[in-house]
């Protein structure tokens, strides 16, 4: 089996950035033009999505974290940071159970520690049904309307990017997705060991994660810095790409480049 693809740009100690569900890494582009002068951004596509080969049967997060990490160490990657948002965010928790020695720190973006609960799951054999019935069109628009802002939405030159962003995923790729982070173990537990520097990234109108919930996630880290996107929703690197480039450059400055 073929290694999920990673994109590769930029010199400098590592960055891993880890995109959402159901879109690939070509979210990560504000970022990578912003940081890649003193990191070297690395991006995996999901299984199925952007330039990643097709799923293997039998995918959870952990599997796919484990590919990425093997990929990382094919590449002589030792240590990394780690931005991870939604889905990505969920992988962030299964790196710091696989590999936290080589974890230099960690910002997790507009996602949550708490497994899904039964709504969550039912909403999301819901999606799935909507997609072997129609295919990845079948929820562009849905999906698009609730990972933005109403403002971004009615942006073309965000929303748009975004629709093609879940367009270049499979069908199989997505239901895939699905299937593994509705079955995601709960990570809350570890809330309170995660002893790496930590970012907490959240959007005061995200629908998908309140904020409530990011701050409660927040405050059970020791020492997490916290930065709310006034007015974004769920994909605030999408939607406030300037600001959110700066924070994360400033986070990893501190925290990454003299450690």
């Amino acid at each position: 089996m073929s290694a999920p693809h990673i994109h590769d740009s930029g010199e400098g100690p590592v960055l891993l950035l880890l995109h959402a569900f159901p879109l690939d890494a070509s979210q990560w582009d504000a970022q990578v033009a912003a940081l890649s002068g003193r990191y070297r951004c690395l991006r995996p596509d999901f299984w199925g999505c952007g330039a990643s080969p097709p799923p293997p049967t039998g995918v959870t997060v952990d599997s796919y974290t484990a590919d990425v990490l093997g990929a990382l160490s094919a590449l002589s990657v030792d240590e990394f940071s780690v931005c991870g948002v939604s889905m990505g965010g969920y992988m962030c928790f299964s790196l710091l159970r696989q590999a936290r020695p080589r974890v230099r720190s960690v910002a997790l973006v507009n996602t949550r520690a708490a497994a899904d609960g039964d709504l969550a799951l039912a909403a999301r054999a819901a999606m799935a049904a909507e997609v072997r019935a129609g295919g990845v069109e079948a929820i562009v628009e849905a999906m698009t309307g609730r990972l933005l802002c109403a403002l971004c939405g009615a942006e073309s030159h965000i929303a748009d990017p975004v629709r093609g962003r879940i367009r270049r995923c499979t069908a199989q790729g997505v239901l895939t997705a699905i299937a593994a982070i509705g079955g995601r173990p709960d990570s809350s537990g570890m809330l309170p060991g995660i002893d790496v520097p930590t970012l907490v990234v959240c959007g005061t109108a995200d629908v998908i994660v309140p904020l409530d919930e990011s701050r409660a996630m927040a405050a059970a880290i020791p020492h997490a810095v916290v930065e709310e996107f006034d007015g974004a929703a769920h994909l605030t690197n999408l939607e406030q790409p300037a600001r959110f480039s700066a924070v994360l450059g400033d986070f990893l400055d501190t925290h990454t480049a003299s450690g």
